[in-house]
């Protein structure tokens, strides 16, 4: 028996309060194992306190397993602090293309007393051991501890997801990790009639298994009354085609995005134009940040975890979502669903949308589609 919680609710402002205390009260309490696979983690106050309470751990005896992608460091160091918890010096090629796409990147600096590569006890430590995702681009977060509790979602390490809008999800049950490493391995299918199931991209070890994209394009075809798509990056090219002809059929189709994204607004707003022009698409502006990756289907069916529907998440990236189609789960997604629209503002019109710097927005589409 899975019981399942969305780390969120629409009293709060934002679900980072909820998941960093889940996280920290589950690495004090684990007794075997750690398994964490994140995509951002910023030397800054969570990901400090984060990374302290997995050294005690180890400490204790706990081993930990830490995948990380190398690519997620562009955002550690153009963005906020400019400061990665774990040591790992990129190459001259990478730091090059990090100078190339920086004036892509609004100025978010900020400076604070926390240290670049902060995490090096912790990864020299006997009890952990951390590997690096070379050649290939996650963007899957996750925390497996002991094989019982899985918090999964759309956060990563780093203090500004307090005051993003997010998703994310604690499921807890026996054997839990047996079910959750034989699919993000490949030995089992996934099996959308479950109450909750993992659907993976897995770009690793010469791995090129996209499972999420069918799957949504699925869900945006079989829709028969109400689509609710609320994503921080989108532009797949399928999965506006599935939405413009779910709109054009006479679905409820609604998209709530950030009125100003951190990354890639100008390819957002592009894209976002282009489905006024092509269908009835509802589409909502919030001024929170957008970092939620969750598409409902006729609330019944609720999709969310660390993809987005942009080329990136697509076509190019590990990826981790939920299929869930537990009732009150599905409730407890929409409640928080509803309560973000009412605060969000309509687009009238295509023309609201026109101001986007189209050069700018041709290269942040580039930018998802090279292997950099």
């Amino acid at each position: 028996m899975c019981s399942a919680k969305l780390l969120h609710n629409p009293s709060e402002e934002d679900g980072a309060g909820q998941t960093f205390n889940t996280v920290l009260d589950l690495i004090r309490s684990a007794r075997e194992k750690i398994a964490i696979h994140m995509y951002v983690w910023r030397s800054d106050a969570i990901g400090n306190r984060i990374g302290e309470a997995l050294l005690k751990a180890a400490e204790r005896g706990v081993k930990i397993s830490i995948i990380k992608d190398l690519s997620g460091m562009m955002y550690e160091r153009i963005e906020m602090n400019r400061k990665s918890y774990l040591p790992r010096e990129p190459g001259k090629k990478t730091k090059l293309w990090w100078r190339l796409i920086r004036p892509t990147f609004p100025d978010t600096f900020e400076e604070d007393e926390f240290q670049n590569g902060a995490g090096h006890n912790l990864i020299v430590h006997p009890e952990v051991n951390l590997t690096w995702t070379e050649n290939a681009h996650t963007h899957t977060k996750y925390y497996l501890f002991d094989d019982h509790d899985l918090v999964t979602g759309s956060i990563n390490i780093e203090e500004r997801h307090r005051g993003y809008f997010d998703y994310m999800v604690h499921l807890t049950a026996d054997n839990l990790g047996k079910h959750f490493q034989a699919r993000e391995s490949g030995e089992s299918d996934p099996d959308p009639e479950r109450k909750i199931e993992f659907f993976f991209n897995q770009t690793m070890h010469g791995q090129k298994r996209f499972e999420i994209k069918p799957m949504l394009l699925n869900m945006l075809n079989e829709a028969k009354e109400e689509i609710y798509i609320e994503v921080a990056y989108i532009g797949d090219p399928a999965v506006n085609s599935a939405i413009i002809t779910a709109a054009n059929r006479g679905v409820d189709v609604t998209l709530l995005l950030s009125e100003k994204a951190n990354i890639g607004n100008d390819n957002n707003y592009r894209s976002a134009q282009s489905l006024l022009k092509s269908a009835p698409v509802k589409i909502f502006l919030t001024p929170r940040m957008i970092h939620s990756k969750m598409i409902a289907s006729d609330r019944k069916t609720v999709f969310s975890g660390s993809a987005n529907t942009s080329i990136f998440s697509m076509c190019k990236s590990a990826e981790l979502n939920l299929l869930i189609k537990d009732p009150g789960l599905v409730a407890d997604f929409l409640a928080v669903a509803d309560s973000r629209k009412a605060i969000s503002n309509q687009v009238q019109s295509p023309e609201a949308l026109k101001n986007f710097n189209k050069p700018l927005a041709l290269l942040q589409e580039l930018h998802q589609k090279l292997d950099l």
